[in-house]
C-alpha cells in the first residue's frame, strides 16, 4: 500500500477567544499575541526538526480560510522557506450560523444551542452546520488530499473540531464530550495507507504533541488541570490504529479542492 503522512496543526490562540466572541467566518480576528508566540515556538521547533523526511518528503501545506489558521501557517512555514499551496473552507471549524461574531454571553442568553452529544445531526444554530455535516466535509477533503500526496508529507493548519472529527471517523470512536481537545499549535500526525481502490487504512502516530510550548502557553481543560498537578507531562503521544482494523472507504463527493492563494 502507498501511504501519506498527514500532519494536522491546530491554529495558535485566537483573538476571538480572547475577547469572547464566536470566531466563524465573520468573527475570526486572527491570532492573539499569545497565538503569535505559540506559532513562533512551533516554527523554531520545525526549523530544527522538520515534520518531513526522506521516507515522506514534503508534499504541500493547506489551511482553513480562517485568519487564525492562515496566520499560524505563515509564521510556521516561513522559517522553512515554504508557503501554503492553498486554503479551503473544508478545513474550517463547524460553521456557527447566526451566532457568528456575537459574544458567547449573548449566545447563552438568546440561543438554544444544539446538543451534539445527544444528536450530532442537528445544526448547532440557524444557518449553521451539524457535527455530522462538518465531519463529512472534513474526511472528504482529507480523502482527496491523501490521494493527491501519496508517498509524501502534507500539513494542514486547521481547528480543534476538525482534528476531533478525524479521531471519530478514523478510530471509530467519539471524542465529543470525552474531554479531549488539542492545544493551540498542538500537532496530530496520521499515517494513511491507500490501496489504490478508493480505500485507506489510518494509523494515529501522535495526538496533540505540544512539546514546543511551556505549560503557561497551553489552553485546553486538560492543560489547566495539569498546571495544578505535580507531574504534568510535556506531550501526549500514542500510536493507534483503527481498532477494527478495517479499510475506511474513500468519501465520494466533490473532485475538486477549492483553493485560494493568500
Amino acid at each position: 500500500m502507498a501511504a501519506t503522512r498527514l500532519v494536522l496543526v491546530r491554529h495558535g490562540a485566537s483573538r476571538s477567544t480572547e475577547i469572547q466572541i464566536v470566531g466563524g467566518h465573520l468573527g475570526c480576528c486572527g491570532l492573539s499575541v499569545e497565538g503569535v508566540f505559540q506559532s513562533e515556538r512551533l516554527s523554531r521547533r520545525w526549523l530544527r526538526n522538520p515534520p518531513f523526511d526522506k521516507q515522506f518528503p514534503y508534499g504541500g501545506a493547506y489551511s482553513s480560510v480562517m485568519r487564525r489558521s492562515q496566520e499560524t501557517a505563515v509564521i510556521v512555514l516561513s522559517s522553512l522557506g515554504l508557503s501554503l499551496n492553498g486554503s479551503s473552507c473544508d478545513l474550517c471549524e463547524i460553521h456557527p450560523g447566526v451566532t457568528d461574531a456575537i459574544t458567547w454571553k449573548e449566545v447563552s442568553e438568546k440561543y438554544q444551542g444544539a446538543d451534539m452529544l445527544t444528536d450530532p445531526s442537528i445544526p448547532i444554530a440557524l444557518g449553521g452546520e451539524s457535527w455530522n455535516q462538518m465531519s463529512l466535509r472534513v474526511v472528504d477533503f482529507f480523502s482527496r488530499i491523501v490521494y493527491r500526496h501519496r508517498g509524501q508529507t502534507v500539513i494542514a493548519f486547521t481547528h480543534n473540531g476538525v482534528i476531533d472529527a478525524t479521531l471519530e471517523r478514523w478510530l471509530r470512536g467519539s471524542p465529543r464530550g470525552a474531554g479531549l481537545g488539542s492545544d493551540p499549535t498542538g500537532i496530530t500526525t496520521w499515517i494513511l495507507e491507500t490501496d489504490g481502490h478508493g480505500e485507506f487504512r489510518p494509523t494515529l502516530v501522535s495526538y496533540n504533541d505540544f512539546s514546543h510550548l511551556d505549560q503557561s502557553m497551553r489552553q485546553t481543560p486538560s492543560a489547566r488541570a495539569e498546571k495544578n498537578s505535580d507531574d504534568g507531562g510535556d506531550v501526549t503521544i500514542s500510536i493507534m490504529s483503527n481498532p477494527q482494523d478495517k479499510l475506511i472507504p474513500r468519501a465520494s463527493a466533490r473532485d475538486h479542492i477549492p483553493e485560494s492563494k493568500l
